[in-house]
């Protein structure tokens, strides 16, 4: 690891210290969603979801939960989208993962979920330079990210930055 991508996981740790899931969907409950209620294996495993420590969540059970981002709520994505960034710096260039592409698309303010609360409303001036921070490195890394949506999504944000009041 770089130390640049050292300091930019300080960044987000920082950031995002003391954001909880509160009763937020979790990632047990975005599994049982998606599947429509069908497996209630999901929605009794949510019981026992970390909701108060994002970064207690393994890498392992991250790589498990690679639709997150479509199944969450407002609250979800705050507290799950620092761990999924880390995890993209760390592991990006070896995983092969869809994980690293899909919190790219995520990290944006056309993002279904900020239609209703606008997506600079929804995070601190903090977390949003960080989320653009962390763009901006996925975009120079072509290696195993679509560097072109980091761009876009990066684009996105400074413009709604620029209209905000």
């Amino acid at each position: 690891m770089t130390p640049y991508e050292q300091e930019l996981i300080e960044r987000i740790r920082s950031a995002f210290a003391g954001v909880e899931l509160e009763d937020g969907i979790s990632l047990n409950m975005t599994e049982y969603n998606d599947s429509g209620g069908c497996m209630p294996e999901f929605k009794v495993r949510a019981l026992t979801d970390e909701r108060r420590h994002w970064d207690a969540i393994t890498d392992e059970t991250l790589e498990e939960f690679t639709g997150t981002f479509h199944f969450t709520d407002l609250k979800g994505f705050r507290f799950y989208i620092p761990a999924y960034m880390i995890w993209t710096i760390r592991n990006h260039r070896t995983s092969g993962s869809i994980i690293s592409d899909f919190t790219i698309y995520a990290i944006s303010p056309s993002h279904y979920l900020f239609q209703s609360v606008p997506f600079l409303r929804w995070f601190t001036s903090e977390q949003v330079e960080v989320m653009s921070a962390f763009l901006e490195y996925a975009s120079r890394n072509m290696d195993g990210l679509d560097h072109q949506a980091a761009l876009r999504n990066l684009a996105e944000i400074r413009s709604a930055q620029e209209i905000a009041p």
